[in-house]
């Protein structure tokens, strides 16, 4: 969780001096494909027990690493970086309802207010996501649900294949989320956008350790990952841009902070012995 949170906090230091690393749709692809690749090549002399166990694993990392792009995959005309922070703060609450859903917990106030803190924290910060169109308010939406919901099926399927196999239909699942992106995309501007390499190395870093924490990981404590990149970012300027500090951005990195370590508790779900791809 530490090397995903890091990596994915920093990304805007990549992007800000090589503009060619910022995802898109293609490297977001083409990123989760190579990523697979790699978990593949890891698990290939071991077995697995087929389509059927795999299906919940691809599914859940459609949700979980294709989440995010929905917005894209909409055309959302006014969907900043900002608004979906502090959309996919939101996260961690999806999770609990959908555990609760499926009776592993009840449905608690202490369970919610992490995310409902965090998103409360982001909102002193950044400004309020316009909801002048609804292309964006479905993005807005969907983005949590997609990821909270993701998170769990990830983690409650395919108990009876190798963590590596997981991993490669988790990345699997989510490079078809954006290769459907990418197919939408080239029909609406008639040609096939150019992938730049610098993006695709980004992407597939992003991706193995974000299905390498989520198979090491409860669900809710990976869905910290939505409270703790953005006060990694939140700390970030202070340090490196020199940011004078406010009340508001105190107020914010304490509702971060606290929400974040609260939500990395350890949980009763627990992995079985030799946990991480393998």
């Amino acid at each position: 969780m530490a090397a995903l949170c890091v990596s994915a906090s920093t990304v805007w230091l990549i992007t800000d001096a090589w503009p060619q690393a910022g995802s898109t749709l293609g490297s977001g692809m083409a990123g989760c494909l190579i990523a697979a690749v790699v978990c593949i090549g890891v698990a290939w002399r071991r077995g697995w027990g087929g389509v059927s166990e795999l299906a919940g694993p691809a599914l859940g990392g459609a949700l979980v690493l294709g989440g995010p792009a929905v917005g894209m995959l909409l055309g959302a005309a006014f969907l900043d970086a900002g608004s979906l922070a502090i959309a996919l703060a939101l996260t961690p609450v999806v999770v609990v309802v959908v555990e609760s859903v499926g009776g592993a917990e009840e449905l608690t106030g202490e369970g919610l207010w992490p995310g409902l803190a965090a998103c409360c924290g982001l909102l002193l910060m950044l400004p309020a996501p316009s909801l002048t169109d609804w292309r964006n308010d479905v993005a807005l939406l969907l983005a949590p649900v997609l990821t909270g919901t993701g998170c769990v099926l990830f983690r409650r399927s395919g108990l009876g294949a190798a963590e590596a196999w997981k991993a490669s239909a988790g990345l699997a699942g989510g490079g078809a989320v954006f290769g459907l992106g990418v197919l939408a995309e080239s029909l609406s501007r008639r040609g096939w956008p150019v992938i730049s390499p610098a993006a695709t190395g980004v992407d597939a870093v992003l991706s193995l350790l974000a299905v390498v924490a989520l198979g090491r990981l409860t669900a809710a404590q990976y869905s910290a990952r939505y409270v703790l990149v953005p006060l990694a970012v939140l700390l970030q300027g202070v340090v490196l841009l020199h940011s004078v500090p406010t009340w508001r951005s105190v107020a914010c990195g304490i509702l971060l902070a606290v929400a974040g370590v609260v939500l990395l508790r350890p949980g009763e779900e627990r992995r079985d012995s030799g946990d991480g791809i393998r």
